[in-house]
C-alpha cells in the first residue's frame, strides 16, 4: 500500500470551476478519448448524484455524466448533456468526448497556437455534514479517495478507468486562509489556478487489517472570476486539542499553456507552499498570487516522450 494516496480534494467543493480568458477551452477538439468512473459509497449522508472535474492543458471539463456536447461555450467550459451527475455505488459510468492529442487554439491572445492534450488531473467535491448549530468550525468533510487523481492518455482511442471511494479516510475539519490575486491576473486575463495537495499524515479509517494508516494527495482549483479566494488547511482534534494536518499545495503549472502562476511569500516566487508553516508564521494573512507569461510550453502541453523498448 502506498503511503501517499489520492484524495478527492475538498477544495473542489468550493472551487469547482472552469478555465476562462487565457485559460479557456478556445479550440475545436480534433481527437477524443473516454473516461469510465466507478463510485463507491460515503460515510456521511450525501446528495443522490456526484460531480467530477478534469483539468488538462488549456482544458477544463466539468462532468455531470453522459456524453460531452461541445468543447466551445462562451465561458470556456466543456459541459455535458446530462446534468444529473454520477450515481453512487455504481461501476463503469462512461463519458466520451474527452479532448486528446494535438489541438490548435483559435484565440488571438494565445502565444502558443499548437498544443497537445493527454495529461489530466481529476477533482471531485467532498461530502459535507453541516453543523446543527451553524458553526462552520463544526462542519465535517468526508474527502474521499480517487484512484488515480491524474492520468495520461495513450494510444489511438484511449479509455481511462477511475475509482472513487468516500468510505476510506477519516472525516476532517478545515480552517480558511484567504488569497489575493495581484493585478497581473487582470492584465493577462487569467482566472483559474489548478493545484495539487499533499498530506503525509491524513488519517485513514481503521479496518480489521489496516491500522493507523496515513497519507493522501488530491487536486483542486481557485477561481478569481467567481471570487473563489480561499485556501483551506484541514485539522482534527487530538485529546480535545486542535491539530492541523501537514498540508503542502503545489500549483499545476505543467498544464498551464501560456503562463505560470506563483505564490508570493516574503517577496519570493514559490510554486509550492507549506500551509502549516505559513499558518504558524502568518495566521490568516492573505496569500498573494502572481501570474507571468511563459517563454515556452510546459511539459504537460507537449506529446509524451516515446517509451524506450
Amino acid at each position: 500500500m502506498k503511503k501517499i494516496t489520492n484524495i478527492l480534494t475538498f477544495y473542489c467543493f468550493l472551487f469547482l470551476c472552469c478555465f476562462s480568458g487565457q485559460s479557456q477551452n478556445n479550440y475545436d477538439v480534433n481527437n477524443t478519448g473516454y473516461v469510465s468512473f466507478s463510485i463507491a459509497n460515503s460515510t456521511l449522508p450525501h446528495k443522490s448524484k456526484q460531480q467530477i472535474s478534469l483539468y488538462g492543458c488549456n482544458t477544463s471539463i466539468i462532468i455531470d455524466s453522459g456524453k460531452i456536447v461541445s468543447p466551445r461555450y462562451k465561458d470556456g467550459t466543456i459541459s455535458v448533456k446530462k446534468q444529473n451527475g454520477f450515481s453512487w455505488n455504481t461501476k463503469n459510468q462512461e463519458v466520451s468526448g474527452i479532448p486528446f492529442g494535438h489541438q490548435k487554439s483559435k484565440s488571438e491572445k494565445k502565444k502558443f497556437k499548437d498544443f497537445y492534450v493527454s495529461k489530466y488531473y481529476i477533482a471531485s467535491p467532498p461530502v459535507v455534514k453541516k453543523s446543527k448549530t451553524g458553526n462552520k468550525d463544526d462542519d465535517l468533510y468526508d474527502i474521499g479517495l480517487i484512484t488515480p487523481d491524474n492520468f495520461t492518455f495513450d494510444g489511438v482511442k484511449p479509455n481511462q478507468l477511475v475509482y472513487l471511494d468516500y468510505s476510506i479516510l477519516k472525516e476532517t475539519h478545515i480552517d480558511y486562509i484567504p488569497v489575493h490575486y495581484d493585478d497581473s491576473f487582470d492584465k493577462l486575463n487569467v482566472y483559474l489556478i489548478p493545484f495539487k495537495v499533499e498530506s503525509p499524515d491524513f488519517p485513514w479509517r481503521n479496518t480489521k487489517i489496516i491500522k493507523n494508516a496515513q497519507g493522501a494527495t488530491g487536486v483542486g482549483a481557485l477561481n478569481k472570476r467567481d471570487s473563489i479566494n480561499k485556501l483551506f488547511l484541514p485539522y482534527n482534534y487530538v485529546n480535545n486539542k486542535k491539530k492541523h494536518l501537514q498540508f503542502k499545495v503545489t500549483i499545476l503549472n505543467d498544464i498551464l499553456l501560456d503562463h505560470k502562476i506563483f505564490f508570493m511569500v516574503d517577496g519570493k516566487k514559490r510554486e509550492t507552499l507549506n500551509l502549516n508553516k505559513y499558518y504558524k508564521k502568518y495566521g490568516k494573512k492573505k496569500i498573494v498570487l502572481k501570474v507571468v507569461r511563459r517563454k515556452k510550453p510546459p511539459c504537460g502541453c507537449l506529446p509524451p516522450k516515446a517509451k524506450k523498448h
